[in-house]
């Protein structure tokens, strides 16, 4: 990492105490993807749900932030929020250090402000939660909903790909449930779910026995 970055955007996925005046931020941020960073005497802007302009500097694994410029606050309350903090532990959880992945901070920021406009909570996990595990799982990635059968069911495994199984068979997920995840759609409502459990199963894969704490409270 340079010794200063240059201004990017990002959001506060989590904070803790470091020492009086201090806290550590960990970061999701458009260039230089996830990382941590230490504040020092800022308060009010540097939270979670808002949109910065970013800079920091420093070596090592604990740069100095010196610039955080509110752009844009996400109003999360109640369910909604809870929503929120799970997709930034999503993130916590999944997403390595310093790996920039560009499709990361657009697809959060989409959930947020959904979330904020009080869309459906379920429609909009199932979209951000495809979004944000397509770029570190290249199976999903190179889904083509044009050639999937919405009356055929599908199951998935990370390493041999999608396949065609019979209708209702454990784990499987219909064609037209997966149709709309894999083209950023609404999953249609009859199929939330067993759309929810098709994207828990293949989350707690990509976690491997990691717990997400905030699940117990959706």
């Amino acid at each position: 990492m340079s010794a200063t970055a240059g201004l990017t955007q990002g959001v506060v996925l989590h904070a803790r105490p470091l020492r009086e005046n201090s806290r550590v931020l960990d970061l999701l941020t458009a260039e230089a993807g996830r990382l941590s960073a230490v504040v020092r005497g800022k308060a009010g802007s540097v939270q979670p749900f808002v949109l910065l302009d970013l800079a920091w500097r420093g070596r090592g694994e604990l740069p100095t932030l010196n610039v955080a410029e509110q752009q844009r606050v996400f109003p999360l309350t109640g369910r909604a929020l809870v929503c929120g903090l799970y997709l930034n532990e999503l993130i916590l959880r999944l997403y390595p250090h310093d790996a920039p992945i560009p499709e990361a901070l657009p697809a959060l920021l989409s959930a947020y402000a959904r979330l904020a406009a009080r869309e459906r909570a379920d429609t909009v996990l199932r979209r951000a939660e495809w979004a944000l595990l397509a770029p570190l799982d290249s199976g999903l990635e190179h889904v083509d909903p044009a050639e999937l059968d919405p009356d055929a069911w599908y199951r998935y495994d990370p390493e041999a790909g999608m396949e065609r199984v019979a209708a209702g068979r454990s784990e499987a997920i219909p064609g037209v449930a997966l149709q709309a995840l894999a083209s950023a759609c609404d999953v249609p409502d009859n199929q939330a779910r067993v759309s929810r459990d098709f994207m828990r199963r293949l989350i707690d894969t990509h976690l491997a026995g990691r717990p997400l704490r905030t699940r117990g409270l959706l």
